[in-house]
């Protein structure tokens, strides 16, 4: 027995696993029934784990069972049967085998039960629980390339951390876990940004200098990010550019190409446009034709019909990444993303603006249209899940120029007008008169277009809404400034695309800035700007598809706005808040933090 003990030791040494495991299990076999045969066969146990043989592992374990082994041989098995457990994808009996830890715990054995403990903790959706059990585990270890595998899987779960999560826990205590902490949401709220990521590791190595995250591993996260982000050799482009809506399909491409060109020349993929209008190809063919010439991503179509037409396939083997989103009624399919400018996503950033404003109770006017009922409901649906409360809801006639009817059955000033007429009636004499809207909203959510927003909102003050805040869909705003027509718009809030809103940190010399393109190609920029920023932004995601889906927290600063995808590839648009003043859209800036995006994985700061 001794000598296969020692045999086994001196192959574990040299890395020989196989022949070790095999030597443990024959000095087990040759040892008298004690508890270090016992110790032995779990010796064994543990090197078939490691050989991916579960197995082999727990026979030997069961032959343990019925001996009263010493603290540290009991440590050993819970450690081993946890292991098993986690084999078998079974998170939760990990946890119960490692459950309570032992006290004291061997020094021997700390290093393993940490990792396995863990990982456990992992399994069981816990990966903050777990970083910090492999921050804990890498003071305990010497030997380098042991060092360097912990702080690898330590990462791992840094990076499984919710968003959400991760941003509450910003800024961290600043010791060393809390070093890692900020490094990983540093990492996943800049790695779609080759610019500002270096810049921001860099600040953090200075904040942490002896941190574990050494230079190496920087670097390593640096060259991950870029390599990441490479773009495809040939893509293709399908687009309506014939027909009745060629205007807004080359909206998209003249944004698009405009974000094409500003790639070196050598580093331009090879781009093919194809026609899926009325008089090009159906999207279900061009996307074949594009496969079939070497297309290795495909950007488009435009619209919902066309986007459905290409569900037929069973996945998509050459990635899609489509210019809107299918109805609710269509499922996807594997490889298709959906990137479009829903209004569902401009009525969830009114509601938090309004809900970041303070707002608690609001009124909800809306066209009476398919549209005005979607973005009556999105906001609904997010102003409620922050907590707020929307008291009635109310619809108008688009094709209206007075609404002075649903106006003041929003503001309950018709129950009044009908008493005040009821009593007159009765009395048979004239009476003083002074309508009064009723107080308990916050404020009032208008969906409408431009045309219909810049009469509503002027009707709303003189039906006695003078200082009722008023927040309206970005769809109110036409993009391009002007002062005198938006007048009648002043005091209105809104959540609009990045891209339209003036803002003095964008910098000067960007050259795919509005003011810069509306100067070179006006024609091109002032009709759907917020297509041109779509077809820009598609341009840009290409290489960023699999990051998005991998990491639920990676975020692309984007022109449409600040861009996360979720578990369906549907990306999500998080706009950013705006009032108009003199005519004028301008910024409007609210205090980090000051609303929690509820179930959506995105932070509400930078």
């Amino acid at each position: 027995m001794q000598t296969l003990l020692r045999q086994a030791t001196a192959a574990q040494a040299n890395g020989d696993l196989p022949r070790s495991a095999l030597l443990y299990e024959q000095a087990a076999a040759a040892a008298p029934p004690s508890p270090q045969q016992a110790e032995l066969r779990l010796q064994a146990a543990q090197l078939y784990l490691e050989l991916n043989e579960p197995s082999r592992a727990r026979a030997l374990v069961e032959q343990t069972h019925g001996h009263t082994l010493p603290p540290s041989s009991a440590a050993l098995r819970r450690i081993v049967q946890a292991r098993l457990a986690l084999a078998a994808d079974r998170g939760a009996d990990a946890l119960a085998a490692l459950t309570p830890r032992p006290a004291p715990l061997p020094d021997a054995l700390h290093p393993a039960w940490l990792a396995v403990e863990s990982d456990a903790r992992l399994a069981a959706g816990e990966p903050l629980a777990a970083a910090r059990l492999r921050d804990q585990r890498s003071e305990l270890l010497q030997n380098p390339s042991s060092r360097q595998a912990n702080r690898q899987t330590l990462w791992s779960a840094l990076l499984a951390i919710p968003m959400q999560q991760l941003v509450g826990l910003i800024p961290p205590v600043p010791d060393r876990f809390g070093g890692w902490l900020e490094l990983a949401y540093f990492y996943r709220t800049r790695q779609l940004d080759p610019q500002a990521l270096p810049a921001a590791l860099h600040a953090w190595q200075q904040r942490y200098p002896n941190h574990p995250a050494d230079g190496t591993f920087i670097e390593t996260l640096l060259a991950t990010a870029k390599r990441s982000l490479q773009k495809p050799k040939a893509i293709a482009l399908l687009l309506p550019l014939s027909g009745s809506l060629a205007a807004v399909g080359h909206a998209v491409e003249h944004g698009f190409l405009a974000a094409y060109y500003q790639d070196p020349p050598q580093q331009r993929p090879s781009l093919w446009v194809y026609d899926v209008g009325e008089a090009g190809l159906d999207s279900l063919s061009a996307y074949q034709a594009a496969v079939a010439e070497g297309a290795q991503v495909v950007v488009g179509p435009l619209t919902k019909s066309a986007l459905q037409r290409l569900t037929v396939l069973d996945f998509a083997a050459t990635p899609i990444l489509g210019l809107n989103t299918l109805p609710s009624s269509t499922a996807g399919i594997q490889g298709l993303y959906q990137f479009g400018l829903a209004p569902e996503d401009d009525a969830f950033a009114a509601a938090e603006l309004a809900w970041q404003r303070g707002y608690q109770t609001a009124l909800t006017l809306t066209s009476d249209s398919d549209w005005g009922d979607r973005v009556a409901q999105a906001f609904q649906q997010r102003f409620q899940a922050l907590g707020g409360r929307v008291l009635e809801q109310t619809r108008y006639t688009p094709e209206a120029s007075d609404f002075g009817d649903p106006i003041e059955a929003l503001l309950n000033l018709d129950v009044g007008i009908r008493r005040y007429k009821q009593l007159r009636l009765l009395l048979q004499r004239d009476l003083q008169f002074q309508p009064r809207r009723r107080r308990d909203m916050d404020c009032i959510f208008v969906g409408a277009f431009p045309r219909e927003a810049r009469l509503i909102r002027p009707q709303i003050r003189f039906h006695h809404g003078v200082g009722v805040p008023i927040i309206a869909t970005a769809q109110a705003y036409e993009g391009t400034p002007q002062p005198v027509t938006d007048r009648d718009m002043d005091g209105v809030l809104l959540a609009d695309i990045p891209w339209l809103i003036p803002n003095p940190d964008t910098v000067t010399d960007d050259p795919l800035s509005r003011d810069r393109l509306a100067r070179l190609w006006p024609e091109n920029t002032r009709d759907f700007p917020r297509l041109y920023a779509l077809g820009m932004d598609a341009y840009r995601l290409i290489s960023m598809l699999a990051l998005l889906q991998n990491d639920a927290g990676a975020q692309f600063k984007g022109r449409t706005g600040r861009l996360t995808m979720d578990e369906h590839g549907v990306i999500h648009r998080n706009l950013h808040p705006a009032q108009f003043v003199d005519g004028l859209l301008q910024p409007l800036f609210i205090a980090p933090n000051s609303v929690a995006r509820q179930n959506s994985g995105q932070p509400s700061h930078d």
